[in-house]
């Protein structure tokens, strides 16, 4: 496993996503039905600025419609997800600013 890197607490990342992938998290989740509405889409989907806590926060979401999902492919799209999401986590530690 790779070090995490360092970054100021609430530093936002960027984090590409599908619009498949966003459309789980609005149709799908209890999350903000509005979440990247306003975001305009390329040809590879939409970016997004979050920080590891939003990142973190939208994360339980997708795993709390995972465990209770009866569609196995749905389940699947939904697990997927979350592992975009872990990998972030799992890149990143954000460090509280002490200036």
């Amino acid at each position: 496993m790779m070090a995490r890197k360092k970054i100021p607490y609430r530093t936002k990342l960027p984090v590409r996503l599908s619009l498949r992938e966003r459309a789980l998290i609005r149709k799908e989740t209890f999350f903000d039905p509005h979440f990247a509405k306003q975001v305009e889409p390329d040809e590879k989907g939409i970016s997004l600025q979050l920080t590891l806590d939003d990142i973190e926060e939208i994360q339980g979401y997708v795993a709390a419609e995972a465990n209770h999902c009866e569609d196995p492919k749905l389940q699947k799209e939904l697990d997927h997800l979350f592992d975009k999401f872990q990998r972030f986590l799992d890149s990143y530690d954000g460090q509280w600013d002490l200036d």
